[in-house]
Formats: structure tokens, C-alpha cells, sequence
């Protein structure tokens, strides 16, 4: 601002008004830097000096008024400082911060848009319209036309950038939180991260900064990163280890998810999800034991939640006792016909425990009560084809399954496994293909395709396919599949 008292007068009072000030405030405006020209102006005299000087006393009327709660004189008192002052972009943006205050955001963007005429480089009314601009996107949401939200995203992050670039002053947290968002928004995870980091950076205890930190981390596909960012807070943030728990699953770490999972319930000792996911992480990490524990114990809390009797189920199945596995889900599967993966479940036990009658008849009771399902459609066509009976019926119940889910790999495998229990490689290949492409890590399917390329003579595309399949995610019988491409590689021509 071109402030400068223009006499003693003007000067003691200004002195007047600046201490006590909050240091904030005397940093974001300058106000010690103006105090400091005043002095050095005293001599300077002349109209110039006295219309500044009579600016800079509105501007600190103006704050004293909007500090007693007086915001019409305090605008007012503004509004003066401008017609004495009509040259300086830092009464307009002064303004411009009084009404956005006020909640008035057109008049705000108004006076900003009227500073920066004024002068280009003006931080506050680039701050004004940077956080009028990043309200609005975030008003929009996902409802916005696209185009219009991103482009008032990058308006956003244009004038915000403003702001923090070379800035002389502190800027606060605030301000680059804003960035960070706009700039996840933007897809820009590299810059989202350096905005967070000086979040965190200027409070490394901002569990909000820290969340948004990991978020864009994770976005730039530096789990590990996001990871480190929690880890450092979670002992005194326990608010922050469900969040944790997911990215150390996410990386592989199990047993480390498992006790961030714990960690959370101690917050939020009813939660189901964290509980199931608890469960979930214990189980895949192999400890079939304590999976079952803790799925016991939820079940106790939740007996109507089923997903816990189903986990319980199978970690007592996989945990070497099939029979007390289907003690557990029996019942609940009897006082819940018409629940689907509960149904499916239970035949799934049934088929791995030898028991593909019982398997059968439990999808069958199912489907006569619920036709249309065809997640059980294709579960019925698929044990049916593995079995190799009644493959015209698995063939209609797969193809069923598939007008109701067109594409959807999982079932494009069984309907390829019928038709190669059948005897019908070409055709079973037409829907194993895209199965295999779709699922590349599914060994089972995999696994599949090889045995049809195999049964076409293609021994190295079978023996590609079956490697594939000991490289993907289980479920195969491995001795098996090593067999068969030895044998195929017995019989490609040297």
C-alpha cells in the first residue's frame, strides 16, 4: 500500500493503532513495514503524502470498526481510503478480504478482480479469488459440468500459486491445504504432495494433513511413502490407524495391517468394517487361527452380520478342520436361505470338502427360490462342467448367467470349461481367451486356457498359459500344472 502518514498527527495515531496488533496481522498487511515508512515520510509533506497518510487512517478506522462488530462504517471507512487512494491495489484488496469475511463472495472476486488491475503481483487479492475459486470447485463436486470445474480448478490453483511463490511472509497452512486438494483434484499427485508436506511441515500433528499427505502419495503410487506419513503420528493418532492399515495391505505388509486394525478398534471398538477387515488381513496373511478368533468373537458381537460366520467357516476349513467348518456355517446357512454368498459359501465347503452332491443341492434349493441370481447361475454351471455332467444344462445355466453380466471374465471361464469338458476346444477358446486376458493373474483360469490350447496341439502356447498360471494369485494344484509342461515340452518338435 502507498501508505504514508502525512504529519505527526496521522503518525501517532497510526502508532497507536498498530501495537497491540496480533503479529499475524501485522506480518500478513505490513503494517510494521508502513509504520517504519511513516517515520521516514514525516518530512515528505505535500498532497501525496497526506492523501496516503489519510488512506492508511481509514484502513486502521476500518479494522478497529470491523473489530467492534460496526462491518457497515468499517466498509465504509474502506470505501474512503479507496477515494482518497484510488491508485492502491491494497485497499481494494483490503476490501476485498472485508467481504469475503463477510461471506459476500461476489463482491469479494469484484474488488479482487480490481486490485489486480491495479497491480498484478497483489498476494491478498490473489489469495481472495484463490479461495473464492476453490470453494466453488469444491460446491461443484462430481455434479459440475467437467469442463467448468476444471477450469475453475485451474483459476484456483492459478492464484493460489500466486500466493505461495517467493512469498516474503509466512503463508499458512490453509492456503497450501487448498493447493494440495486442487491439486489431487488436477491429477497433479507430485505437486499435491509438496503442498501437504508443508502442511505437515508447519504442524507435523495435523491429522487432516497428514491424511491428505498419504492420499496423495498412494495416488503417485508411493505407497511406502504413504505409509511413513501415518506411521509417524499413529501412537499419538490412533484416529489415523484404519487409514494406515489399508496402505500396509495394500503393500503386502499383513501382519502390520493387522495390528493397525487393532489399534483402530481401540477408537472405534464397534466397528464391523474394521473388524472385518481385521479378520480379512489375519486370514490372507495365512494365520487361519487367529482369523477364526477374531471372526468368532465378531460373530458373538454381530451374529447378524454374516460375512463373520462365512470367514470364521473357511479359516476352520483352511485351518485343517472341514467338519467344524460346516458346524459353523450349517445353521447359518439354514436360518438364511435366500442370503446368496452365504449360500454359495456353504457350497463351495461342500465342494472342497468332497461333497459335490450336497454342493449341488444346496445351489439348487437356492435357485428355485431366487431364479434370477446369476452369481448362482454360474456357480451351479461351473461345479456341474468341473464335474463333467449335465454339460448341456451348465452350458444354458453359464449362458444364462452371462445375458444377465455380458463380459464378466468369471463367467466367461466356466462357460469356456464347459465347452472343453465337452470335448469343444475351439469353442471353448472363444470365451477362455478373453477370461484369461481380463483375469491375467487368476491362476485357475490360466490354467484353463492352457489345457484348452493343449488340447488343440499349441504346446507352447499351452506351456505360456500354464506359466502364467504358477506365476498368478493360488488356488492350483502347482505339482500338477509343473507336470503338464513338462510333458509339453516333451512333445514340441526339436
Amino acid at each position: 500500500m502507498r501508505f504514508a502518514p502525512g504529519g505527526p498527527t496521522n503518525y501517532n495515531i497510526a502508532l497507536r493503532f498498530t501495537i497491540g496488533m496480533p503479529s499475524s496481522l501485522t506480518r500478513m498487511f505490513g503494517l510494521r513495514r508502513w509504520v517504519a515508512a511513516a517515520a521516514l515520510l514525516l518530512c515528505a509533506g505535500g498532497v501525496a503524502a497526506a492523501q496516503t497518510g489519510d488512506a492508511y487512517f481509514q484502513y486502521l478506522m476500518a479494522r478497529r470498526l470491523e473489530a467492534q462488530g460496526d462491518h457497515d462504517r468499517a466498509l465504509a471507512a474502506l470505501e474512503r481510503a479507496a477515494t482518497v487512494d484510488p491508485a492502491s491495489a491494497e485497499v481494494r484488496a483490503e476490501i476485498a478480504s472485508f467481504q469475503l469475511r463477510r461471506n459476500q463472495r461476489g463482491d469479494a472476486e469484484r474488488e479482487a478482480l480490481r486490485a489486480l488491475r491495479l497491480d498484478d503481483t497483489n498476494r491478498e487479492a490473489h489469495r481472495v479469488l484463490g479461495v473464492i475459486y476453490a470453494a466453488d470447485v469444491e460446491a461443484m463436486g462430481t455434479r459440475g459440468a467437467r469442463a467448468q470445474v476444471e477450469e475453475r480448478t485451474e483459476q484456483a490453483i492459478s492464484h493460489l500459486e500466486r500466493v505461495t511463490s517467493g512469498a516474503a511472509y509466512g503463508v499458512g497452512i490453509q492456503i497450501y491445504y487448498s493447493l494440495g486438494q486442487l491439486y489431487m483434484r488436477a491429477g497433479d499427485s507430485e505437486k499435491a504432495i509438496d503442498a501437504f508436506r508443508e502442511v505437515v511441515d508447519q504442524n507435523p500433528g495435523a491429522v487432516q494433513g497428514r491424511l491428505s499427505l498419504a492420499r496423495a502419495y498412494a495416488a503417485a503410487d508411493d505407497v511406502a511413502g504413504a505409509i511413513a506419513s501415518l506411521e509417524v503420528i499413529v501412537d499419538v493418532e490412533p484416529r489415523v490407524a484404519s487409514t494406515l492399515a489399508q496402505y500396509q495391505e495394500q503393500a503386502g505388509l499383513l501382519a502390520e495391517a493387522a495390528a493397525s486394525y487393532t489399534r483402530a478398534l481401540a477408537v472405534e471398538p464397534t466397528s464391523r468394517a474394521l473388524k472385518f477387515r481385521r479378520v480379512a488381513a489375519v486370514f490372507n496373511n495365512r494365520d487361519f487361527a487367529q482369523a477364526a478368533e477374531y471372526a468368532a468373537e465378531a460373530q458373538a458381537q454381530h451374529p447378524g452380520d454374516l460375512r463373520f460366520a462365512r470367514l470364521r467357516a473357511r479359516a476352520v476349513f483352511e485351518n485343517g478342520d472341514s467338519a467344524e467348518a460346516l458346524t459353523i456355517l450349517e445353521p447359518t446357512a439354514r436360518a438364511y436361505p435366500t442370503d446368496a454368498a452365504t449360500q454359495l459359501a456353504l457350497a463351495d465347503l461342500y465342494s472342497d470338502t468332497g461333497r459335490d452332491e450336497e454342493a449341488e443341492q444346496t445351489l439348487r434349493r437356492y435357485l428355485a427360490t431366487t431364479p434370477a441370481d446369476a452369481m448362482a447361475m454360474n456357480h451351479l454351471g461351473y461345479l456341474l462342467a468341473d464335474r463333467g455332467k449335465a454339460l448341456d444344462e451348465a452350458i444354458r445355466l453359464v449362458e444364462r448367467a452371462l445375458d444377465a453380466d455380458p463380459g464378466n471374465p468369471s463367467y466367461l471361464d466356466s462357460l469356456g470349461w464347459a465347452h472343453f469338458r465337452r470335448g469343444d476346444f475351439e469353442e471353448a477358446e472363444k470365451y477362455l481367451l478373453p477370461a484369461a486376458e481380463q483375469l491375467p493373474g487368476n491362476a485357475v483360469v490360466q490354467d484353463h486356457l492352457g489345457d484348452v490350447l493343449a488340447g488343440q496341439g499349441r504346446w507352447l502356447d499351452a506351456i505360456a498359459a500354464w506359466t502364467r498360471a504358477l506365476e498368478g494369485n493360488g488356488g492350483i494344484d502347482t505339482a500338477a500344472i509343473e507336470q503338464k509342461v513338462r510333458d509339453a515340452r516333451s512333445r514340441v518338435p526339436r
